[in-house]
C-alpha cells in the first residue's frame, strides 16, 4: 500500500522545469555593443533562414532576435523581411539594427543568368533610381545576359535600389559560376552607389565564393570577401584564392549535410582561432547558423558564440 500511496503521489507532483529566458541588458549595454561594432575588429557572419519558416514562430530559433547579440553582419538567406510580408520577422530585424548595430544584406545570385528585372536610371537630383519606361509607359524588362555589358549593370542597380528600398545593409553575390569581366562589371556599378563617392557609403558589397575566387579587379569595390569552406566537402579550408586575407571571412558549413557535426558548430572554433602569419583574417561565419541553435550542449548557438568570444574576447572592469 505505501507502495501505491507513493505512485500516486508521484502521478500528481508538479514537475519542476527550468526554462531558458532571454537575458535583460541596460541601455549602456546595447550603446556599448553598437559602439564596439563600429570599431575594427574581426567580424562574425551568418547565413541565416529559419525566419521565414512560419508567419509567427514559437521557437526563438527562428527568430531574428534569436541570434546572439555580438553577430555583426547576417545573410538573409531565405527572404527579404517586409512589413507586409514578414511582420514579425522584420520587426526582428528594425530591432537588431537599431538596437544592437546588426547588418542585414540580402542575397543575390551570380552563378546563373537570365535574371529579369526592371532597369532603373539613377536621378542625381533626388539621389534615388526611377523605373526606366519605354513609349508606352511600361517598365523597361532587362534580363542578364553573359558578356553584355549593359543588363549585368542593370542587374548591380535592380540591387542597390532593392537593398535601400527595403531598408538592408547590403548586399552578398553568391559568385559561382559568373564569367570574371561580369562580376567586375557588376562590382563597378555597385561601387557608384555604395563606394566611397556613393549615395550610401555605409553599406556593404559583400561577393562569396566556393571553388574559384572572384577576379583581383573586384578588389577595390567590395568590402568583404566570403570564403565558403565546406569541411564536410575540402576539410578545413583557409585560404583566401588570392584576394586579401584581410577583407576574407572564412565560411564553415553548419547546415544538414555536415549532420550533428553541424548542430555542434563543426570547425567554427577553429576558424575563429586560425590567423595567417602575417596581418589577420576579415572574421569567420557559418552556413546555415540555424542548426547550431540546437546545440546539443542545450546552449542555443553555443559553439558560435565561443568563436565570437576566441576573436574578440570579452573585457571585464
Amino acid at each position: 500500500m505505501a507502495v501505491l500511496a507513493m505512485m500516486a503521489g508521484c502521478d500528481t507532483e508538479v514537475e519542476n522545469i527550468v526554462i531558458q529566458k532571454p537575458n535583460e541588458y541596460s541601455e549602456q549595454y546595447f550603446a556599448d555593443l553598437r559602439a564596439w561594432k563600429q570599431t575594427e575588429h574581426e567580424v562574425t557572419y551568418a547565413y541565416f533562414a529559419s525566419y521565414t519558416n512560419a508567419k509567427t514562430p514559437t521557437s526563438w530559433g527562428e527568430r531574428l532576435r534569436g541570434l546572439p547579440d555580438s553577430l555583426d553582419i547576417v545573410n538573409l538567406w531565405s527572404d527579404i523581411p517586409t512589413p507586409e510580408d514578414w511582420p514579425l520577422a522584420y520587426g526582428d530585424m528594425v530591432y537588431c539594427q537599431q538596437t544592437l548595430g546588426t547588418r542585414f544584406v540580402m542575397h543575390a545570385d551570380a552563378a546563373h543568368y537570365n535574371h529579369e528585372c526592371w532597369d532603373r536610371e539613377w536621378d542625381a537630383a533626388t539621389g534615388s533610381f526611377s523605373i526606366r519606361r519605354d513609349a508606352s509607359g511600361n517598365p523597361v524588362v532587362v534580363k542578364t545576359v553573359s558578356g553584355n555589358e549593359a543588363s549585368i549593370r542593370a542587374y548591380a542597380r535592380w540591387a542597390v535600389d532593392t537593398l535601400v528600398r527595403c531598408g538592408l545593409d547590403g548586399v552578398d553575390f553568391d559568385y559561382e559560376g559568373w564569367r570574371a569581366q561580369d562580376i567586375t562589371w557588376l562590382a563597378d556599378e555597385c561601387d557608384k552607389y555604395l563606394g566611397v563617392g556613393g549615395r550610401w557609403p555605409e553599406k556593404l558589397l559583400i561577393i562569396d565564393w566556393f571553388n574559384a575566387a572572384p577576379p583581383a579587379e573586384t578588389e577595390p569595390y567590395v568590402d568583404y570577401y566570403v570564403r565558403q569552406a565546406y569541411t564536410w566537402q575540402i576539410g578545413f579550408q583557409t585560404g583566401s584564392g588570392g584576394r586579401p586575407i584581410e577583407k576574407t571571412i572564412l565560411c564553415e558549413s553548419m547546415g544538414a549535410e555536415a549532420a550533428d557535426g553541424g548542430i555542434n558548430g563543426a570547425r567554427i572554433r577553429d576558424y575563429a582561432a586560425w590567423e595567417p602569419d602575417e596581418g589577420h583574417k576579415a572574421g569567420c561565419g557559418a552556413f546555415y547558423l540555424d542548426y547550431n541553435y540546437k546545440s546539443q550542449s542545450g546552449i542555443p548557438y553555443k559553439e558560435f558564440r565561443e568563436a565570437i568570444q576566441i576573436m574578440n574576447p570579452a573585457r571585464h572592469p
